[in-house]
């Protein structure tokens, strides 16, 4: 086979490609595994910001809403609601929301959020935080002035949480 020819170069390009691809199908199995453990550690330590020490447990759910990203079982405790909303920012926030087994709001924890600050921010201080860990699953969420896109998302992420908790 000539070096210089296009199908030498064609051939030779298709071998590295499949090398390549299976070095990199190699590497993905191996750190898949690792990249795994190191999210669920993730989650979890976000989940013990609520309810510390507590034994935790993934729990099945269908959300209507698409708000709830997952659900949590605390055993003995409560229900933790990860919910994605979206504010003023385009790309939205991330929370935890928590019912004790009795209803009451057992924790308000924000993942990630880049909202306008003195704004949409607001939901995420410690006023309003108050506000929202005082409620119950037969309260609805307080609306901020101001920051009515952020705290409009976090009522119906709380109204979507307290559907789950009272079909459960």
């Amino acid at each position: 086979m000539n070096r210089e020819g296009t199908l030498y170069k064609v051939v030779l390009l298709g071998v590295l490609c499949a090398i390549c691809g299976l070095l990199l199908g190699g590497v993905n199995a191996l750190t898949a595994p690792i990249i795994a453990e190191a999210a669920i550690a993730n989650e979890k330590a976000n989940l013990e910001k609520i309810y510390p020490g507590a034994n935790f447990t993934a729990v099945d759910f269908e959300d209507e809403s698409g708000m709830i990203q997952g659900v949590y079982s605390a055993e003995g405790k409560g229900m933790i609601y990860k919910i994605h909303g979206v504010g003023y920012a385009s790309d939205g926030f991330d929370f935890l929301l928590a019912f004790n087994d009795d209803g009451t709001v057992g924790g308000y924890q924000v993942l990630a959020e880049n909202e306008t600050s003195g704004f949409g921010k607001r939901c995420f201080e410690d006023e309003y935080v108050s506000q929202i860990n005082a409620l119950t699953t037969s309260d609805t969420a307080p609306l901020l002035s101001g920051a009515t896109l952020t705290s409009t998302a976090v009522q119906k992420g709380f109204a979507a949480a307290v559907a789950l908790f009272n079909a459960r």
